[in-house]
């Protein structure tokens, strides 16, 4: 991954603003393997939330994980499947439900959720320096930034301040 790419160099790198947070993403997981082997966790960074989910609750089936961390059945199965595979995740039928499984840490599971709380915290606190640094609480201002496009979205954003230019006259006289 390179710091700059065409986007951030072109004239209009201005509308590009999802390629930069994806790239943030993606840096902040490079970086978060980094952090997880440092200190022995095994589990893998973009899975962190699915094992310590399961972890918070004791036990939880795919169908909890996925709705709790908003994101596509198959992602969760994949992700929990990961961690069956490296032996922290084990699946057990529900004894209130014999038709659902629900998975829980291994023995080896809880061990690496112990260290990973304990990074976590200290992660956390490297978040809050980074945000000092940049002068911004950036969490907050990315919240703020989905509210606001939830309430307006962008293309209402370009309707309601008359910027419908080239774009616009371009489509009107090919249609």
């Amino acid at each position: 991954m390179t710091e700059k790419n065409f986007r951030d160099e072109h004239a209009l790198k201005g509308a590009f603003l999802s390629n930069k947070l994806l790239r943030l993403v993606d840096l902040i997981a490079l970086q978060g393997e980094d952090l997880l082997r440092d200190v022995g966790i095994t589990i893998p960074s973009r899975a962190v939330a699915c094992a310590l989910f399961v972890g918070d609750r004791g036990r939880a089936s795919l169908a909890d994980i996925a709705k709790a961390l908003d994101e596509p059945h198959q992602l969760s199965a994949q992700r929990v499947e990961g961690l069956v595979q490296l032996g922290l995740l084990e699946r057990k039928d529900d004894p209130e439900d014999g038709r659902r499984k629900v998975l829980s840490l291994t023995r080896k599971g809880r061990a690496q959720y112990r260290l990973l709380l304990a990074r976590l915290a200290e992660i956390e606190k490297a978040f809050d320096d980074l945000y000092a640094e940049i002068g911004i609480d950036l969490p907050a201002v990315l919240e703020a930034a989905m509210d606001a496009l939830r309430r307006t979205p962008l293309l209402a954003r370009i309707h309601k301040t008359g910027l419908r230019t080239q774009a616009s006259t371009i489509h009107r006289k090919a249609t």
